[in-house]
């Protein structure tokens, strides 16, 4: 449990890092959401999984500094674990129609708040790894 603790929340960064280039190469290039590969799928499971799942199971030990910090912790269990139950159902349907709802305008809006939750990936990391 102790290198499960070590690692969650150094995780927890890399679908933040991912999906913010995902969504710029979206933008920069006009690739249609529907042709994203599913090893990004299996990415986001395996990865996001691990991590979401540390976000939950670890709660109690997170220095939080304000109700603000909390609140930024929420979204991101939120966000996460969302994703890897989205990315599952991909995963099980064995097609990527149901991202048809997220027109490329939204990817703006997505690099947005990936880069935000990233940013807040990087101070959980702080408190938690290098006090």
């Amino acid at each position: 449990m102790h290198f499960y603790y070590r690692t969650f929340a150094r995780v927890a960064l890399l679908p933040y890092i991912g999906g913010t280039v995902i969504h710029v190469v979206r933008l920069i290039c006009d690739v249609p959401i529907t042709d994203i590969p599913f090893a990004v799928d299996w990415f986001v499971v395996i990865i996001g999984g691990y991590a979401g799942l540390g976000l939950i199971v670890f709660r109690r030990k997170i220095p939080f500094n304000n109700s603000w910090d909390k609140t930024a912790y929420g979204l991101l269990v939120f966000h996460l674990n969302g994703s890897v139950i989205l990315h599952s159902y991909i995963l099980i349907v064995g097609n990527h129609d149901v991202l048809q709802i997220f027109p490329r305008w939204y990817s703006l809006l997505a690099v947005a708040y990936f880069v935000a939750l990233g940013c807040y990936c990087l101070s959980l990391n702080r408190r938690l790894y290098f006090q």
